[in-house]
C-alpha cells in the first residue's frame, strides 16, 4: 500500500487530486482530513474569553476576623 500526502483546496465538497498523483492513486481510497491552520488564521477563529467584574457594596458590612477564622 502506497501513501500519498499533498495539500489541496476543497471546492464544493470536492477534494482535487493534483495531476502528478492521479495515476498513482487507485479508485478506492481512505481519506483523512487534517485542516491546515496557519498562524493568524487560528487566532482569528479562537473564541475570545470575556471577563466580567462584579461590584459589591461592602460599606455597611462589618468584618469580624475571629468569627471568620472559626469557620
Amino acid at each position: 500500500m502506497q501513501t500519498v500526502e499533498f495539500d489541496t483546496n476543497v471546492e464544493n465538497g470536492v477534494i482535487n487530486i493534483p495531476f502528478q498523483y492521479q495515476e498513482a492513486i487507485p479508485r478506492s481510497v481512505r481519506v483523512i482530513v487534517k485542516p491546515i491552520i496557519e498562524g493568524n488564521d487560528h487566532q482569528k477563529t479562537a473564541k475570545k474569553k470575556k471577563i466580567y467584574s462584579l461590584a459589591v457594596d461592602m460599606t455597611n458590612f462589618i468584618f469580624d476576623r475571629n468569627e471568620i477564622n472559626e469557620r
